[in-house]
């Protein structure tokens, strides 16, 4: 991996995951003549263009046709490329769930399905456009894995790592501009692998995505009460840490999961699974977007509707302990 890019973290996080992506993608093909990047008509919006005009052998943008981007990325990776397939968050788990179940799982092809905008971000532009259920259809195919990052220098250093990762991927970015850098210097991250954030003997929050600033800050708050709260960031929601999540079970006496997602099928759903085979577990909170569509807002008020800011963390793990 080139060297990390501390110097851009700033500007990273001002700019917000789009920004992130597309730079962090022309450093890969740098090192990689072997990648690519396919998009379905977000050439601009996914802030591809420096990709584009650095390297317009390796950049293919298939329209909206968001089945042709899967199909197309896996006879890109037959061919022994590594594709990058850079779609919207909201539209390409669900549109094109069969040709990634088909094409990608079942083959277990080598292609990197990235997706912008997970989650609630898009605010007013209401639940068409929310995606809330990603990592649910995609946890369920075969032989994916799914990670969701959580800041600027995370994101980053998942686009590198799965390119050295054989198989299919499928990556969810959320955090739009002005996204904390929770990670100012360069750290270890393994697909795979939890990192502690913060130890803690009584609450642990375990949250994926950008919702760990949200944690963290929640964590913040219950130690000044008196209340010793662990923060887990599990980045990689397919394989999940077990090892990590063992820990937690032996130490904590309450946890709570924290995800912008449904409450149906995402991290929540997938420690729940687990955990129900663990004799003695701690009780289980889960932090989420719920399971309806509600009434559309901006982003904070959408993250204050579904009780995913660091006050409403705090109040939740204040009430169930």
């Amino acid at each position: 991996m080139s060297n990390t890019p501390i110097d851009k973290l700033q500007e990273w996080s001002k700019q917000g995951h789009r920004t992130v992506l597309g730079d962090s993608l022309v450093m890969l093909a740098a090192e990689r003549p072997e990648m690519c990047t396919v998009t379905a008509d977000l050439t601009p919006t996914a802030r591809l263009t420096k990709f584009r005009d650095t390297y317009p052998d390796r950049f293919f943008d298939v329209g909206i046709a968001e089945q042709n981007l899967i199909n197309f990325s896996a006879g890109l990776a037959v061919d022994g490329l590594i594709p990058y397939a850079v779609g919207l968050a909201a539209i390409v788990p669900m549109r094109p769930a069969e040709q990634m179940r088909m094409a990608l799982g079942y083959m277990n092809l080598n292609a990197k399905v990235v997706c912008i905008e997970a989650g609630v971000r898009f605010g007013p532009l209401g639940n068409t456009h929310y995606a809330m259920d990603d990592i649910a259809v995609v946890r369920a195919i075969p032989n994916f894995t799914v990670i969701s990052p959580s800041d600027p220098l995370q994101i980053y250093k998942t686009i590198f790592a799965i390119a050295d990762h054989d198989g299919p991927v499928y990556v969810r970015l959320t955090g739009g501009p002005g996204f904390p850098v929770m990670y100012p210097e360069d750290f270890d991250f393994q697909i795979g692998k939890a990192i502690e954030y913060k130890e803690g003997s009584e609450v642990a929050f375990i949250s994926t995505g950008s919702m760990l600033g949200a944690a963290v800050e929640a964590a913040e708050t219950l130690e000044s009460k008196g209340i010793s709260t662990r923060v887990v960031d599990m980045h990689t929601i397919k394989p999940l840490d077990t090892d990590m999540l063992d820990k937690v079970f032996a130490e904590n006496k309450l946890i709570v999961t924290v995800e912008e997602h449904s409450s149906i099928g995402g991290l929540g759903g997938a420690v729940a699974e687990y955990k129900a085979g663990i004799a003695g577990a701690p009780r289980q909170i889960m932090a989420s977007l719920g399971d309806a569509f509600k009434k559309i807002g901006d982003y904070k008020f959408k993250l204050k509707q579904s009780g995913l800011t660091a006050s409403d963390l705090v109040a939740l793990a204040e009430a169930n302990l």
